[in-house]
């Protein structure tokens, strides 16, 4: 099985390659710009058909345990400001603040350190 890291790294390798719009967030984002908890699960926005970018990746769904989440956004708002950090897009830092703040566990954790480390320097 591979590594959450490896997975973020082939995704962002099967959406540049196919012309797909994506950004890593969550903790997945929170690990790129202020690294503070460690986490089992990569996220990402994606633009398109999320069941084609599974078949890419060779994923498969699972009823418990999973390891990647995607999400398809309402808008392309979500995608607004991101940025490449060692070849991968990231959500900008105030996506990924507002979508951990609302996750349960040390999601508001990491996003305070986003908040202190990024965001406010950024002021």
């Amino acid at each position: 099985m591979k590594s959450v890291a490896e997975i973020e790294a082939d995704l962002a390798k099967a959406c540049d390659g196919e012309g797909i719009r994506y950004a890593l967030t969550g903790f997945s984002g929170a690990a790129r710009y202020a690294p503070s908890v460690r986490y089992q699960r990569a996220m990402a926005y994606v633009s398109l058909d999320v069941e084609r970018i599974a078949k890419l990746l060779s994923l498969k769904e699972v009823t418990s345990g999973a390891n990647v989440t995607f999400l398809v956004p309402y808008d392309e708002g979500v995608l607004y400001g991101t940025r490449a950090v060692e070849g991968i897009c990231i959500a900008s830092p105030v996506q990924v603040y507002l979508d951990l703040f609302g996750m349960k566990g040390r999601g508001e954790e990491a996003a305070k350190a986003i908040l202190d480390e990024v965001i406010r320097r950024s002021w």
